[in-house]
């Protein structure tokens, strides 16, 4: 469940734009494409399960919250 509560730094269209930068940079070297398009995604995966963990968290500070003053 998404929730809004996580600011997200880039936007799906700049994730893609700068994937396909990564793509198209030459290199002599496919291993370093590859180092550079994994170190992206972990980068992005970092960022997507800290979000996750934040929305979670807002999540149950508003349960807590509503039930305090109910």
């Amino acid at each position: 469940m998404v929730t809004g509560t996580s600011d997200s730094p880039q936007r799906p269209t700049d994730a893609y734009a700068r994937l396909a930068h990564l793509l198209h940079t030459p290199t002599r070297d496919p291993e370093v494409l590859l180092a550079r398009v994994y170190k992206e995604l972990l980068a992005r995966e970092s960022r997507a399960y800290a979000a996750g963990w934040s929305d979670a968290l807002t999540e149950v500070r508003r349960a807590r919250l509503g039930r305090s003053r109910g």
